[in-house]
């Protein structure tokens, strides 16, 4: 396997979603130097040294080389100033808990080389009795699902290679850590996971050859858009059009802008809910974003039986419960679908908006 420039795990991922942002980055050399990257890169400078350190003194935890590993490694990644402060209290935050379980270390930041030509750079990955984790540091501002942890690239590309540099562990587990908040998030996987893995490397080496001989490079929308500041003939698009559409061409570009700025717009929220959340209320021109109390109403369902029943209420309204709203207590107990099949009732609405092909457009509204 030996297609792309470097089989870094980086580089795939990128090649995967996007091949417009893999030439810019990978081919062209377009540093990506948005302050969400150049703060992650400082962080993790910082916790490599202070864990080299520790290794090196054979100890667990130290404030003094937790310090002269900050100054050492704001130096190395050439943090810009204006970001030193913030790159500081996370790392001070996760400093201040982090223990290295030196009996069981085997890795941070080690370039690793598999059987496959892949290469990685672990943060840290630690062999015990019961099994091999990597543990991989985020500095989000929100985490993410056991789900979304399973499918994620990365973790499945860095599981998928220690399996192979460090064979025959009873499990092998990835857990991310969200620094921010001194919270993590663990999937355990196992060799049956990765059945098809090596092909899907393949097939996004087959892409970028492809891409390469055509000498085309489309920009796709998806996830990286949230934090990507490279320019893009989707996200920087003018939008410049008529209100009603004439060629297919014109939707088409409006929907790719639509799908890219529907993802940076989603991150963003998260971000600043996160922000609020630890700072407080922003505001803008008058407008506040806060966090703010909701009255959330609720009433147990043999009540509202009896006292719609009491009023023939839903005899005079032909009140109706939507699908969604039984959800719930259909999961629990499939039965009660079955049981009321016979007095279901459907209709068709529309609605407007983006779907992945694979999707079902069965939904209810609430």
């Amino acid at each position: 396997m030996t297609t792309l420039p470097i089989l870094r795990r980086s580089a795939i991922q990128t090649a995967t979603s996007c091949l417009h942002r893999y030439k810019a980055i990978w081919l062209d050399g377009v540093p990506d130097q948005s302050d969400l990257s150049m703060t992650g890169i400082g962080f993790h400078a910082c916790a490599h040294k202070y864990i080299e350190r520790l290794v090196q003194r054979g100890l667990t935890a130290d404030a003094e080389e937790a310090g002269l590993a900050f100054k050492d490694g704001i130096a190395s990644a050439l943090t810009p100033a204006r970001l030193v402060p913030q790159v500081r209290t996370i790392y001070e935050r996760w400093a201040e808990r982090f223990e290295l379980d030196l009996p069981h270390f085997l890795a941070a930041e080690a370039h690793q080389i598999g059987k496959t030509d892949q290469t990685f750079t672990p943060d840290l990955v630690y062999g015990r009795p019961t099994g091999l984790e990597i543990k991989d540091f985020k500095t989000f501002w929100h985490g993410m699902t056991e789900a979304q942890v399973r499918a994620d690239f990365q973790a499945r590309f860095y599981v998928y290679n220690a399996m192979r540099i460090w064979p025959n562990f009873p499990s092998y587990t990835f857990t991310q850590e969200y620094v921010r908040y001194g919270t993590s998030t663990s999937v355990q996987f196992t060799a049956d996971d990765f059945g098809a893995f090596e092909a899907e490397v393949e097939a996004v080496a087959a892409a970028e050859r492809e891409a390469r001989h055509r000498g085309e490079w489309p920009a796709t929308a998806g996830p990286e858009c949230a934090y990507c500041e490279l320019r893009c003939p989707l996200a920087d698009h003018p939008a410049i059009l008529p209100k009603r559409f004439t060629l297919p061409a014109q939707a088409v570009i409006v929907a790719e802008w639509l799908l890219a700025a529907e993802t940076q717009l989603k991150a963003t929220r998260k971000a600043l809910k996160a922000y609020c959340a630890a700072h407080g209320a922003v505001n803008v021109k008058s407008v506040l974003f806060d966090h703010r109390p909701v009255l959330l109403k609720s009433y147990p369902l043999e009540d509202v039986l009896r006292v719609l029943k009491t009023r023939k209420a839903a005899e005079m309204s032909g009140l109706m419960i939507s699908h969604s709203a039984l959800a719930r207590l259909m999961k629990a107990d499939p039965r009660i679908e079955q049981d009321l099949l016979p007095v279901q009732q459907e209709k068709t609405s529309w609605r407007f908006g983006p779907k992945k092909a694979e999707e079902s457009g069965d939904e209810d509204e609430d």
